[in-house]
């Protein structure tokens, strides 16, 4: 059951894709297209439906920490400082060209401009935890947190310890400041909200994969316990269930449950039983065309505020259409925000962190030839 090192999940994949366009949806709906609605009934009973889309954030951290956990285990040789440049080379050039557009085009204050590109934003070093790209920063801080605590932390026991207790208080301080759900700005002077969910569900990440390592080494117990057929049906059942509750919580609205924890733990479940592959949902999605659209997930996500600005001075101008075709409006939108995300991909993703990224993989190079040499 384990996975061979460095295989893509083809169902991990396409969901990161499907949540990115989920997240430009919330975004048309509560911030960006709403101005140019005239306060249309429609609009306002889709937005209260999708209140709580936004939280599909805490399903990237997860599998974000999960990711990183199997990184570290294929890659125990990579140092710090090689491991913190390979995500400033992953992040940073999609952030710059978005951060550039935003201060050029839509008057952002420069100073902003500098403490995203120092990923500082939802930081408490920060004042200014607003905007869309908030995610990018805790993201950063908190994947480079777990490397360094996996590395000083030798002790298998004591690790899962200490991340047990953060990922328990970077959720409970959220939930109980912010009555069941979670924020971003900061708490009692120091505490950031962003920062202490992104270490939360990193942890969580990191968690499941230890456990699912585990498990996989124990599945010839399983398979003796249950046929082949019995785990695909129950693995079904358990995958097809909470994918069902989290379209509930997301487009739900007024009936979903006020405490968003639900989101975490019905998540948990979905990407556990897709990791094992053998889930209906799993093999419905599991389609190598399907798989090539999570790379775009994050320019999609960076990008979405300047697909709003392109927007707001073209379709958006046409009031009539905008109010009387909303299903057509939204769906044009979020389709323009998707082609922006794969056009930046290739222009600045892609060329920039493969540049970025073979900075250091040829600096190593010749350390390490320079290192057989001293041997000689």
């Amino acid at each position: 059951m384990e996975k061979e090192a460095g295989k893509k999940l083809k169902n991990i994949e396409f969901l990161r894709f499907v949540f990115a366009g989920s997240i430009v949806y919330f975004h048309l709906l509560h911030s960006a297209l709403m101005p140019y609605t005239d306060n249309a009934e429609i609009y306002q009973c889709l937005a209260e439906q999708s209140k709580y889309t936004k939280y599909i954030v805490e399903c990237f951290f997860i599998i974000s920490g999960y990711f990183l956990y199997q990184s570290m285990v294929r890659h125990p040789e990579k140092g710090l400082g090689r491991f913190v440049w390979g995500k400033i080379a992953r992040l940073w050039p999609v952030l710059a060209c978005a951060t550039l557009i935003s201060v050029i085009f839509m008057k952002k204050s420069v100073y902003s401009a500098i403490i995203n590109l120092c990923f500082l934003q939802s930081t408490s070093l920060a004042i200014d935890w607003k905007g869309l790209n908030w995610y990018v920063s805790a993201f950063f801080f908190a994947e480079i947190f777990y490397f360094m605590l996996y590395k000083a932390v030798r002790n298998a026991a004591a690790r899962r310890l200490i991340v047990c207790l953060i990922v328990y208080f970077g959720y409970s301080l959220n939930l109980m400041t912010t009555n069941g759900e979670f924020g971003r700005k900061v708490v009692y002077g120091v505490f950031s909200l962003a920062i202490a969910r992104a270490l939360a569900g990193v942890g969580l990440g990191c968690l499941i994969g230890e456990a699912y390592k585990t498990f996989a080494c124990g599945e010839n117990h399983l398979k003796i316990v249950l046929s082949e057929k019995w785990r695909i049906f129950l693995v079904s059942v358990l995958e097809t269930g909470s994918f069902l509750l989290l379209l509930y919580d997301f487009f739900g609205g007024k009936n979903a449950p006020q405490n968003q924890f639900l989101v975490v733990v019905c998540f948990s479940v979905l990407f556990v039983c897709m990791l094992t592959e053998k889930g209906i949902l799993s093999k419905i999605i599991s389609r190598s065309r399907l798989c090539r659209m999570g790379k775009y997930a994050y320019s999609i996500y960076v990008m979405q505020e300047t697909a709003f600005l392109l927007l707001k001075r073209t379709l958006w101008k046409n009031s009539v259409f905008v109010q009387r075709y909303a299903a057509l409006c939204l769906g044009i939108s979020v389709l323009a925000a998707v082609v922006l995300g794969i056009i930046i991909y290739y222009l600045v993703e892609r060329p920039a962190g493969e540049k970025m990224a073979g900075l250091v993989t040829a600096d190593n190079g010749n350390w390490s030839r320079r290192q057989k040499s001293d041997k000689k």
